[in-house]
């Protein structure tokens, strides 16, 4: 499983998102704690970030090479770092109820098995690549039809896969971009520095 928590934060304030507390739990506890409910047991997580991000043992850390190379180079860099897996969860902590569709992923794979990857479509009908699960296979062929992954969209990403498989959006793969957005959820407090 692969778990975005780089990026700048600018709309943020440049802050490292994965540190931004809902609620008083970082979004990144809160993106760890959904995996852990959905998926006990899930084997490998990466956690992508250029900071220096406090993980639970056995999480792992990397980061894309150059640092704030975007999505589609932390996907790249996350699936390096994992070991030859058959299925690749991916996620990111600017929505950090995104996990809680782990499963209806998981069964959108099981119900067509030609696809490289199902990935939730959103009620506005934009299609959210960052709350997906890749066939391994399917995601390195992605990553080498994509090329250089660098400043590329995520959604660049899926243009590169083979089949896609939707799955409709029940609301919890939203992102939040701004603190006004998150402060919908619950109080919102920054990290210092």
């Amino acid at each position: 499983m692969i778990i975005l928590a780089g990026g700048r934060g600018s709309r943020m304030g440049g802050v490292d998102k994965s540190q931004v507390r809902l609620d008083g739990v970082t979004l990144l506890d809160r993106v760890l704690d959904a995996v852990t409910r959905q998926l006990p047991g899930v084997g490998e997580i990466v956690v992508v970030s250029p900071h220096d991000v406090p993980v639970p043992a056995g999480v792992a850390v990397v980061s894309e090479d150059p640092p704030f190379g975007g999505p589609a180079a932390g996907v790249a860099a996350g699936f390096a770092a994992l070991d030859a897996p058959a299925i690749v969860l991916v996620f990111s902590v600017d929505a950090p109820e995104s996990p809680r569709v782990a499963t209806r992923l998981l069964a959108g794979l099981v119900r067509d098995l030609d696809a490289d990857v199902a990935v939730v479509r959103a009620a506005d009908g934009h299609l959210q690549p960052l709350c997906a699960a890749w066939r391994g296979e399917g995601l390195a062929r992605a990553l080498e039809n994509l090329g250089d992954p660098r400043d590329v969209a995520a959604k660049k990403l899926l243009a590169a896969a083979g089949k896609v498989t939707e799955i409709n959006g029940d609301g919890r793969e939203r992102d939040y971009d701004t603190v006004a957005e998150l402060s919908e959820r619950g109080e919102v407090g920054l990290p210092e520095g």
